[in-house]
């Protein structure tokens, strides 16, 4: 994929008004789908132990790293394709490779053929939100940029929500046979459910290709239209390295906290309240969905009303409030004492962990110049997916099976996990906050409207 020149972008062709919001809505469609082909491992987590043999601490590695180390290995290089090429083209490619590897991790017959087919997954879905990111920000106004970033990212819980509902409804039926095929008999109904969530993804990448690509915009003095090198993206970050260190870390505790939860709150309640697989699915879709979308929505107007009446740490005080909102709701869904209480408590976790999502997202485009954002954009990508992907959902067994000795206390290593990340984010937006309300203060609320870089 070849750069486009200054000419061409120039005379690209008009889109309608519409464009922004059919934009978003099929961005978000995408990341709906990528989380529930990245999140349905964590509904057949009991049939896939016990087919391949495997324990709470292994199953936290196909969960987690097998999906890491290619999301994040590959996340820069896509990120500067972003950058350069078309985005809505890599995008597409991206969705089909995540559709086949989730597709075919129906047919693992061991862990290490599982965790091949996770990493396709992961390389795939690496190719979305940088580019995503990028496109949003050049369609929608600045105004409106948090709100619109946290409507995209509503396809993590409306997809996670999904991966729970569906996922848990369809192995139910797969599990009674009720199509009646006599050849699916032999086949272990979680394999089958994995080609039932990977089938969409190729409508999905057919529906993307009919929305043109965006103009690209920059708010940069110099308006140069090179594109920076690796070294030069570096020097960029370590020169505000407060900033980027208080804000990508203390998203980074965040994500660990949201896999944390999406990876063992459904094998807690179905292990302490002993509930079936589909009972699990019906009880969390619903709450993850619900509390993603309103906690998206609060955190997104919350987010551009702070912006808009000068405070300039708006995502950083969102961050700060979320993260103590997720202790809290968290302990009430561990010590909650009922499945009805867990049910609700979750949604209310939910609403938390969606309250800065939006605000994180637009914090690095309204600071990054736009010949940086791609490649900024996979870094953070690429830091929270590997503080939340890997530690998210491997320490709770890892404290289970090592300290407490007990599966079944799946629980308290869960509510250690969350409370421990969220003091550490809280702690670090406290250090970030006087460096992005400087940065954010010198490009937007100056005379000139510059960026001093």
């Amino acid at each position: 994929m070849l750069a486009p020149s200054a000419a061409a972008r120039a005379a690209a062709p008009p889109v309608s008004a519409r464009y922004p919001l059919v934009l978003v809505a099929a961005l978000m469609v995408a990341l709906a789908l990528s989380f529930v082909d990245r999140q349905i491992l964590a509904l057949l987590v009991e049939p896939i132990k016990t087919d391949l043999r495997i324990s709470d601490t292994t199953f936290g590695v196909l969960q987690g790293l097998a999906f890491a180390l290619f999301y994040i290995g590959f996340g820069i290089p896509l990120g500067r394709m972003a950058d350069r090429g078309n985005r809505r083209n890599l995008i597409v490619v991206g969705i089909l490779l995540w559709s086949v590897a989730t597709i075919a991790c129906g047919t693992a017959g061991s862990f290490a053929a599982l965790f091949a087919w996770r990493a396709g997954v992961g390389i795939g879905e690496a190719a979305l939100s940088p580019a995503a990111y990028s496109m949003i920000t050049d369609a929608v106004p600045k105004r409106r940029l948090s709100l619109a970033l946290g409507a995209y990212n509503m396809g993590v819980y409306l997809g996670s929500g999904l991966a729970l509902l569906v996922g848990g409804a369809l192995l139910g039926w797969l599990t009674r046979n009720e199509l009646g095929v006599a050849a699916l008999r032999d086949v272990a109904p979680w394999r089958l459910v994995f080609v039932c969530v990977g089938l969409p993804g190729f409508a999905m990448a057919a529906l993307l290709m009919l929305l043109p690509e965006p103009r690209r915009t920059h708010f940069e003095m110099t308006h140069r239209d090179d594109m920076p090198s690796p070294g030069e993206t570096a020097r960029f970050i370590l020169g505000e390295r407060r900033l980027f260190g208080g804000l990508i870390l203390g998203f980074a505790c965040h994500n660990t906290a949201l896999y944390a939860l999406l990876g063992w709150v459904p094998a807690f309640l179905g292990r302490h309240y002993h509930l079936s697989t589909s009972e699990v699915g019906a009880a969390l879709g619903l709450s993850t969905m619900l509390g993603g979308g309103i906690g998206l929505i609060l955190g997104g107007v919350a987010s551009d009303r702070l912006f808009a009446s000068g405070r300039g740490d708006a995502p950083l005080l969102v961050g700060m409030t979320s993260m103590a909102g997720i202790a809290a709701a968290t302990l009430l869904t561990v010590f909650g004492g009922s499945a009805q209480v867990v049910t609700w408590a979750f949604g209310l976790v939910m609403v938390f962990v969606a309250l800065p999502i939006g605000a994180a997202a637009a914090a690095l485009q309204l600071v990054v110049p736009n010949r940086y954002r791609g490649q900024v954009s996979a870094l953070y990508l690429i830091s929270i997916s590997l503080a939340g992907l890997t530690i998210g959902p491997i320490v709770p067994p890892l404290i289970g099976d090592r300290i407490f000795h007990d599966p079944a206390r799946i629980g308290d290593a869960l509510a250690i996990t969350v409370v421990a990340a969220a003091m550490l984010s809280i702690l670090l937006f406290a250090v970030g906050r006087p460096a992005y309300a400087r940065r954010y203060a010198a490009i937007h609320l100056s005379p000139s409207s510059g960026d001093p870089s």
